[in-house]
């Protein structure tokens, strides 16, 4: 009765909730860990003690909300040159980065004498990396800016775009597999559809970004200008008017948060309604916003309005809505011991063979395809380790929706995906010295620090 008050009352549980943000905020910089940890790992206990719920709808939305203002801050903080030096140098790391969990999860799963169905839908919930956790424990290690941030985060975009394609087959594939006594068939008009929408949705963010964004329009067109100097003089000029930067600056800059806001908002819509997490489009959105946009050139303090709305955006994204996120995290991790006393070894065997096979995986591919260096290859690797909301949109789709999965395959999945998102902060912290040269570590002979 008092337990099911406690979950009614929302003013009840947002105070827990931010009372267990500042008290992982407060341990982190105690113990010189990373805040991810703990708010992870107390939102897990909350709600195995019942002072939290599993799941609330308005909290969930909430910590949603987080996620967008995260990766708009990251992608705002980010030099958007750099990011494309990063994108081409990532791909053979998001391909190569993804295949190897695929095999992990679906090889365990047939160790364990599961059918297809559910070795495949084993393989895709361990394919996605949540790129908001790496991104988040980085920051809280000042490595937010380093090359291989950006190798994280480049790879992490064309990663969801596999995964997108990896949900389009896959899924349709394991129920028509658990239904039809093992016959497997592919969808090929699906997998057309989700091919369309990606492509579209980068051209609208490519539009958005090249003529929406800028505040002038370019030089006198030339009499004999090519097919792409008309389309950027003719689409900046129709832009020209409503820029971004003239409604960032506006009223002397007094509503530039909102305006940031609103910005990150509609580019994630526009993500969502195309099937990607409204993160990535979020992401891009601040990667478009250059800080010459803020400037009042002839003022005593040109850059105030910049610095002041970086000050609050990063105070939304990583202090108050962003924390959010994470506790609802762990919130998804309930004890149930008779059943974990019988697959903790499941746990143990999925979890380290993600762990190692994510690792080497991605960082080969960082060496050998993008030719980071060594110490950015490992961070790469170790970035790499986190599982998405993929992983639990496939776990809902195969558990509650069409049972596929039984709960003690339901309850692996969800410790081995709790254990990992653990493991990213630690290992991250575990990296630093080595990836700073303050330490050195040499595997083989090969010098794999600075």
């Amino acid at each position: 009765m008092i337990e099911q008050m406690l979950h009614q009352n929302i003013w009840l549980i947002s105070s827990l909730i931010l009372g267990i943000v500042i008290l992982s905020k407060a341990l982190a910089k105690k113990t010189a860990t990373v805040d991810v940890l703990w708010l992870i790992i107390f939102g897990s206990l909350f709600a195995n003690l019942g002072l939290i719920p599993e799941h609330h709808e308005v909290l969930e939305y909430i910590g949603e909300w987080g996620i967008v203002f995260i990766m708009f801050a990251l992608g705002f903080d980010e030099d958007l040159e750099h990011f494309k030096n990063g994108l081409r140098r990532s791909l053979g790391i998001a391909i190569i980065g993804a295949i190897f969990p695929f095999l992990a999860g679906f090889l365990s799963a047939k160790l364990f004498g599961y059918s297809d169905s559910v070795a495949l839908l084993w393989g895709l919930t361990m394919t996605a990396t949540a790129v908001s956790l790496t991104m988040v424990s980085l920051k809280a290690k000042n490595l937010h800016k380093s090359t291989a941030a950006t190798g994280i985060m480049t790879a992490a975009v064309v990663d969801d775009v596999l995964s997108l394609i990896g949900v389009a087959i896959i899924i349709p594939l394991a129920l028509n597999a658990s239904k039809n006594h093992g016959e497997l068939t592919i969808d090929f008009a699906n997998l057309a559809i989700i091919s369309i929408k990606v492509v579209i949705f980068f051209l609208i963010a490519l539009i958005i970004g090249l003529f929406a964004f800028p505040e002038r329009v370019p030089p006198k067109l030339p009499s004999n200008a090519s097919l792409l100097q008309k389309l950027d003089y003719y689409l900046t000029k129709l832009f020209v008017p409503i820029s971004i930067k003239r409604i960032l600056i506006m009223y002397g800059g007094e509503f530039t948060p909102l305006v940031m806001v609103f910005v990150a908002m509609t580019m994630g819509a526009i993500a969502d309604l195309f099937g990607f997490h409204p993160a990535i489009g979020a992401y891009i959105a601040g990667l478009f916003m250059k800080k010459d946009y803020f400037l009042f050139e002839n003022a005593p303090r040109p850059d105030k309005i910049y610095k002041e709305s970086k000050f609050v955006m990063d105070h939304i994204a990583f202090t108050i809505f962003g924390p959010i996120f994470f506790v609802n995290l762990g919130s998804k991790i309930i004890f149930d011991f008779d059943i974990l006393s019988t697959i903790w070894w499941q746990v143990l065997v999925l979890f380290l063979l993600v762990f190692s096979f994510q690792i080497l995986s991605a960082a080969l591919a960082a060496r050998f395809t993008g030719r980071y260096s060594w110490p950015d290859s490992v961070m790469i690797g170790v970035g790499m380790l986190g599982r998405a909301e993929l992983a639990f949109i496939v776990i809902n789709i195969a558990y509650t929706e069409n049972h596929i999965f039984d709960t003690a395959q339901f309850q692996t999945l969800i410790f081995a995906t709790f254990l990992l998102n653990i493991s990213v902060p630690l290992m991250i912290n575990w990296w630093k010295p080595y990836y700073e040269g303050k330490k050195e570590f040499r595997l083989f002979g090969i010098k794999l620090s600075r």
